[in-house]
């Protein structure tokens, strides 16, 4: 009934309809979060655990809980398959505000499946009620304690701010001569947190849920009166040198790609070995719904073929 051209011109329409809803509903979601419910970070947290209820990964995974140190910490594997020669820590994203075991449920279990192995999500506490340090001090206790106490790799992965906290992590392992994770994954990472970043100057909110005004606003309630350019918060201004292979994730249309976009040079320069994946249209955390979006299947299998490699 239809040409090739009449299905080519059909996908087009229906993929500019999309982005349209895509970014219209960011736009409102800003405006109704910041401007007009004046929502708080423990309000966006309830509202984000409500949501990832409608997210609950692949049957057959399955999160229990776990203390480390102290640190509550989601612990996911898929058919209770665990190989116990390798494990995943994942540095949630969310502002450092926000983000929890259960909101990363559905990637951690694709992780899981591909990997056969656990993927454990600490969750460290959160600002603006627990500032830097807290975030990288539980991390650090979390990790130290897995490498203490278990034998075999230990691949890290921090998305967002996530990353932010992944790479501060191997940083101070680092500083302290401690063994750093036999690889690293960063997918969308927060690297820079001044005012004055690229990120922040492009300010492509259109596929991220948030614009240079939240980031501006939740790197200060992280941070404090810190200066935005220490390396401590903003570890692209920092060394690479030491760091493990790592494996760089992002997409040219969303908001952190720049941020990406230097991390992924700072590392060159600094001889990291890195492997790296693009997405030409994904919204800002696709990774988390790999059982609805095509392409966070896609970059996820990327980061599981990365760590088996």
């Amino acid at each position: 009934m239809f040409g090739k051209s009449s299905n080519s011109s059909i996908l087009n329409f229906i993929g500019r309809r999309f982005d349209d809803v895509v970014i219209s509903g960011n736009a409102v979601a800003i405006r109704l979060r910041r401007e007009l419910v004046g929502a708080t970070p423990q309000q966006i947290r309830i509202a984000i655990e409500g949501m990832s209820r409608l997210n609950p990964g692949r049957f057959g995974g399955n999160l229990e809980y776990r203390e480390i140190e102290g640190i509550r910490c989601g612990v996911v594997d898929f058919h209770g398959i665990k190989d116990h020669g390798k494990r995943v820590i994942w540095a949630h994203g969310g502002a450092f505000s926000f983000g929890s075991a259960r909101v990363y449920k559905a990637a951690a279990i694709f992780l899981a499946k591909a990997l056969k192995c656990e993927v454990i999500i600490p969750e460290y506490r959160l600002a603006p009620e627990h500032p830097y340090p807290a975030a990288i001090e539980d991390l650090f206790k979390v990790y130290s304690s897995i490498r203490k106490s278990e034998s075999g790799l230990i691949f890290l992965i921090g998305d967002s701010a996530g990353g932010n906290l992944a790479s501060c992590l191997v940083s101070k392992l680092l500083q302290e001569n401690r063994e750093v994770p036999d690889k690293l994954v960063l997918l969308s990472p927060w690297m820079d947190l001044s005012k004055k970043s690229q990120s922040n100057i492009k300010n492509s909110s259109d596929f991220s849920p948030f614009d240079n005004l939240d980031t501006v606003a939740f790197s200060r309630e992280y941070i404090g009166e810190m200066d935005d350019k220490d390396p401590l918060v903003s570890p692209v201004f920092g060394s690479f040198k030491g760091f493990p292979p790592t494996h760089i994730q992002g997409s040219y249309v969303e908001f952190l790609y720049s941020d990406a976009e230097s991390t992924l040079k700072a590392m060159n320069s600094d001889d990291v070995v890195t492997t790296v994946h693009w997405e030409t249209k994904a919204l800002h955390g696709w990774h988390l719904l790999p059982d609805i979006l095509p392409e966070a299947k896609r970059s996820l299998q990327e980061v599981a073929n990365f760590l088996m490699n």
